[in-house]
Order: C-alpha cells, then sequence, then structure tokens
C-alpha cells in the first residue's frame, strides 16, 4: 500500500508540487557544503549493503543535521549515522539493505549548496522508477496534523493543518502524457510527476481553515483521468463523509517527559494513548527521525489500530541527540479491480514531538522508600535522577544465590514505582537498586 510513503514524505511532496522543482529551506551560505559522497551521486550498480559517506566543507552540529534516505516510492530508508572526530564525515549504515535495481534518493538538512542527491542499486533502475508496481494505483487521502511538546494534548499544526493527497502510481508497463484529477466541485487539477519516481504523479493541497479546506477537497466522487498516446483511461474514487469514515483523532504520546531522556544504550518503549475506535482494520505508523520507523502497512509486522506502544531498540538512537518524530493513526478503504487497478481512501491524523536522548549516564543516590504489601505482590518507589538508568534486584536469601534483575529502566522523572509479583510465593525478598543495566 503506497499511500504511506506519500503521507510520510507529504512536506517533500509539497514542494516538488508547489514549487515544480526541489526547494530547500534555510541559510545556505552559510552553512557547511558537501564536498564528496561515497556512492557518488548518480552513482550506478552501487551494492545494496553499502554504507553512504559524506564529506563535508568543514564541522557540522550531529544534533542539528538529519540525512533521510527515500526508494522509489518515496518510503524512508532507516540508517544509523556515525560521525567521524571532527564531525566532518557522516557514514550512514542502513539498517537493512537497501532494494535491489531502485534510484535511492538522499537529503541532508543541515548542509548548504546542494542537500541531495541520488544512486542507484543492483543493475538498471535508473530515473524511470522503481519498475516494480504490478497493477495501478489511485489514492485519496487527507491529514490532519498536530504537535506535542508536553504531556498536554497536541495542538494543530500552525502551518499547515490540513493536507488533502491525491496520488496515481502507474504499473511498471505502463506510460503517461498527464494526469488530471477532477474534484467533486468540478474543478480539473494537474497531478505532478516525481522526478525519482517517474511512474508516480501526485497532488498536495494545504490549508489552515478546516471550512474553506473542506469546501476545497469536498466528500464526493473524484475522477482521475491517465491520457497516453495510446488510450486514455478514467477512475472514480468516492471519498466518504466524515459519518461513514470517521477521522482520527490526534495521537498523544502517553510517556513524553521519559521521550526527553532516552537512555540510547537500552530499548525504549514509546507508548501513546489507544486509537479512539481503532481497529485490527486500522493501523498505525511511528516513525523516529531517519533511523527508526515501524513496518508499512500491508508488511509483516505492521502496527494495528490497536497498538499503544512500539519499542525503539537499544543502540538505534545517538547520545545527545533530538530526533524529529511522528505518530499516524490511519483509516482507510482500498479495493482491487481485478488485476486492473487498485483504489484506496484514507483519514489520517499525526502527532509530530521532539524524541531526546541523554548525552551520558544520569547518575546519583538511590532511595528505596514507600513500600506497600498487597496479596498479589510487594511494591515501593525508586528515587533517582530523571533519565538515571536503574537497575532493581532481588534474591531470597541475603546470605546465599545470586542477585536476580526485578527491571532495568530509563526513569522518566525523579521516581518510579518497582512491583515485585515474587512476594506471592516467596516468604523472604530482599532488594537493592543500582545505576547502570
Amino acid at each position: 500500500m503506497q499511500f504511506i510513503s506519500s503521507l510520510l514524505s507529504g512536506r517533500l511532496t509539497a514542494w516538488l508540487v508547489l514549487a515544480g522543482s526541489l526547494a530547500w529551506l534555510g541559510q545556505a551560505q552559510a552553512q557547511p557544503t558537501i564536498l564528496s559522497t561515497v556512492p557518488a551521486d548518480g552513482a550506478t550498480d552501487v551494492s545494496t549493503a553499502t554504507t553512504v559517506k559524506f564529506t563535508f566543507s568543514a564541522a557540522l552540529v550531529p544534533a542539528s543535521t538529519i540525512t533521510v534516505f527515500y526508494d522509489p516510492s518515496f518510503s524512508p530508508i532507516p540508517t544509523t549515522p556515525a560521525w567521524s572526530a571532527g564531525n566532518t564525515v557522516l557514514t550512514c549504515t542502513p539498517l537493512a539493505s537497501f532494494p535491489a535495481n531502485s534510484t535511492i534518493t538522499w537529503f541532508v538538512s543541515g548542509a548548504g549548496g546542494i542537500p541531495t542527491g541520488t544512486f542507484t542499486t543492483g543493475a538498471g533502475g535508473g530515473s524511470v522508477g522503481s519498475g516494480t508496481n504490478a497493477i495501478t494505483t489511485f489514492t485519496l487521502g487527507k491529514v490532519y496534523s498536530y504537535h506535542q511538546t508536553s504531556t498536554a494534548a497536541p495542538s494543530l499544526d500552525t502551518n499547515a493543518p490540513y493536507e488533502f493527497s491525491a496520488v496515481t502510481s502507474l504499473s511498471s508497463n505502463r506510460t503517461a502524457t498527464n494526469i488530471t484529477l477532477t474534484l467533486p466541485t468540478g474543478g480539473v487539477s494537474n497531478l505532478t510527476q516525481n522526478f525519482f519516481a517517474h511512474e508516480r504523479y501526485s497532488l498536495i493541497g494545504l490549508n489552515t481553515n478546516l471550512g474553506t479546506f473542506d469546501a476545497t477537497y469536498p466528500s464526493g466522487t473524484y475522477a482521475f483521468t491517465v491520457r497516453a498516446a495510446t488510450s486514455n483511461q478514467t477512475v472514480n474514487v468516492t471519498f466518504p463523509a466524515t459519518n461513514v469514515m470517521v477521522q482520527p483523532g490526534a495521537p498523544h504520546v502517553t510517556n513524553y517527559p521519559a521521550a526527553q531522556s532516552v537512555n540510547p544504550a537500552l530499548p525504549f518503549v514509546l507508548a501513546w494513548d489507544a486509537f479512539p475506535g481503532g481497529t485490527a482494520a486500522d493501523f498505525v505508523y511511528v516513525a523516529v527521525g531517519n533511523v527508526f520507523s515501524s513496518t508499512n502497512a500491508g508488511s509483516p509486522g505492521a502496527l494495528p489500530g490497536t497498538a499503544t506502544a512500539i519499542t525503539i531498540p537499544a543502540g538505534t538512537l545517538q547520545s545527545g541527540s533530538n530526533y524529529d518524530s511522528w505518530i499516524y493513526f490511519y483509516r482507510h478503504v482500498a479495493t482491487t479491480n481485478g488485476s486492473s487497478y487498485t483504489t484506496t481512501v484514507y483519514r489520517a491524523a499525526a502527532t509530530d514531538f521532539n524524541l531526546s536522548t541523554t548525552s551520558g549516564a544520569a547518575s546519583g543516590p538511590l532511595v528505596l522508600t514507600n513500600a506497600v504489601f498487597a496479596p498479589a505482590n510487594f511494591s515501593f518507589d525508586v528515587l533517582c535522577s530523571t533519565g538515571q538508568t536503574v537497575t532493581v534486584e532481588y534474591r531470597t536469601n541475603l546470605a546465599a544465590g545470586t542477585w536476580k534483575t526485578l527491571l532495568t529502566t530509563n526513569s522518566p522523572g525523579s521516581r518510579f514505582r518497582s512491583v515485585a509479583p515474587q512476594a506471592t510465593t516467596n516468604r523472604f525478598l530482599f532488594f537493592r537498586a543500582r545505576n547502570g543495566p
């Protein structure tokens, strides 16, 4: 299902569509530029297991530099960044191999000049797109965008809270001279061909006023028209009203304070409130910078709409870094017209937030207090520093045996509660807490 990648690259796609050429914000004249890349920009037949090395004209600030890789459908490819001493060379290693026979596009925020380029893996691929679409897809979607900066409920994004997306991705054996979209209002818009994946055409509409947004892109029938040298095709796609397809509410991170002081040496569980009315037919997508993401819909391991947490593995994040992160809630309806084409309609809500890692292991005295015994367990508080890595251990005999781990945590605050269900089966228990994993 390709509509996910369309949304994830919505801001970038909006620049491509609205400007008609690649645009980049920033003070390029004051920023270090990219001196060289390995593989070189435009390189072909690159190994799928390659690392990508960027050499800059001067030192960059790692925490302010984000490198993003995209496959031909503009789905992000997570990588692990590693900086040289002096922060002039950045090496990015993909968490999984780059896709074969594909054009990979990269962007570096924080670098001046031309901070973008491509290379092609395997044999061929080139600039004609992925060349792997079995059938043509037609997609309509609406996204409400939010921003979370504290434990409070997210607020609507002030720049572009409402986004409409229309995307056509042609099957590998098709070409088009142009593709248009006729709106329920009678207006006609051209879809813009993707510079790097030529089989992909898209239209992005942004608005800050919900009434104007819904009037411009109302519920009703949208007609995609694909024009080609030999034949034309028109496909009608109905966008349902909100009483038929309910607009998802804003995702809300429930452990926001903990997400501001993540210990990168330990697994971190990112959690959010349940998707209101979410079912297994809905789904959730999570992205942390360009280094970690959940699985796309339709793939094994994708998060269903009932999911409320995901674990970021230890070692995925760098210490002392900030990551622009997102949680998406999706509702969608997909239909297939035999072997000819597929249509998809979705409503989504996206919340962006910052995730930060600690620059070093917090340390300090540990105090065990406020013990409570209940028939099912024994519990107590551990007083510590925010972000401190603490391991709580227990044993049944203070004079003999080994200490066993009850829990290890990157404390989200100045105290956390430790619960020991072992109390139901052991007459004596002894506890201790120590710094570190």
